[in-house]
């Protein structure tokens, strides 16, 4: 496999995730077709699912990412009239850790999504969801964290090309001294999408100086008749909310450590069954106890 079949920095949607560098040296296999790269890369590691979710139906699936040093995985999903496909995704670990999420939503059909990544040396987790049918529903939700040496990429893109559709997305993160965050956002509304209503929702956290986070919310609307919104912020911790907490006796390190939890905790959606929701809660202490030891 050619470094040239592989995007870098030059490359519009990988200026801060250099994909040919990452994977220098490593030289997976690679499918050929006209697939996004990562889904690509899957099909050549053997781990692309293609299913269907049958009109009416459910379905669930946990995937986790980051197996080994190197770990690609991909999915594509069409979802028929009134199916609803719901997909937790946690990546944790590994040295490269990729994954690509294809999914179309026919008529009232729905997609829920939850991504927590940890960081990797580098990490990109993406979603790309056509809504093809009307009254289809997208949530889009996710939490990444990045410490030293880390690398967290939440990219995804959701094109709507038929009325009345609902989309929320609300992404969450982190990073510490050495680590960088990145998280890609947009909305494409086609002509035929009216009576769209979207919002898109960015917020991120740099904890010590030297952390790093890029954003890029992108809205482009052909419609007339939508309501579509987004917001990106990214700072630091509110020293004020600090200071009263530490004036409760509570120690600055715990106090820090609080306020970002509540911080994460947010983007974690309603639907969440309770044993995820659990372990997802207990990573995020996990990495804020290490954050601040």
């Amino acid at each position: 496999m050619s470094a040239l079949a592989l995007p870098n920095r030059r490359v519009e949607g990988w200026r801060w995730s250099d994909l040919s560098a990452a994977l220098r040296g490593a030289e997976p296999p690679m499918a050929a077709g006209e697939r996004h790269v990562i889904a690509r890369l899957a099909e050549g590691a053997g781990r692309f699912s293609k299913f269907e979710i049958k009109a009416g139906d459910s379905r669930a699936e946990i995937e986790r990412i980051g197996a080994g040093d190197l770990d690609m995985q991909a999915l594509d999903v069409d979802v028929q009239a009134g199916g609803t496909f719901t997909l937790v995704s946690i990546q944790s670990g590994g040295e490269v850790a990729l994954a690509h999420h294809r999914v179309r939503l026919a008529a009232g059909a729905s997609f829920r999504h939850l991504v927590l990544a940890e960081g990797a040396r580098f990490a990109r987790i993406e979603a790309e969801v056509e809504i093809v049918g009307a009254g289809a529903r997208a949530e889009i939700n996710g939490v990444y964290f990045a410490g030293a040496n880390r690398h967290a990429d939440l990219t995804s893109q959701v094109r709507l090309e038929a009325e009345g559709a609902e989309v929320r997305q609300l992404v969450r993160g982190v990073a510490r001294k050495g680590g960088r965050g990145v998280f890609q956002g947009k909305f494409k509304v086609e002509r035929a999408a009216q009576k769209t209503d979207a919002e898109m929702e960015h917020n991120a956290l740099i904890l010590e100086e030297g952390a790093e986070i890029f954003a890029k919310p992108e809205l482009e609307i052909y419609a007339d008749d939508v309501k579509c919104s987004h917001g990106n912020t990214a700072g630091q911790l509110d020293e004020a909310a600090i200071f009263y907490l530490r004036s409760r006796g509570i120690p600055e390190t715990e106090a820090r450590a609080m306020i970002t939890r509540a911080f994460l905790i947010e983007a974690l959606p309603d639907w969440l069954e309770a044993d995820v929701r659990a372990e997802i809660e207990r990573r995020i202490d996990t990495w804020l106890g290490g954050a601040h030891a």
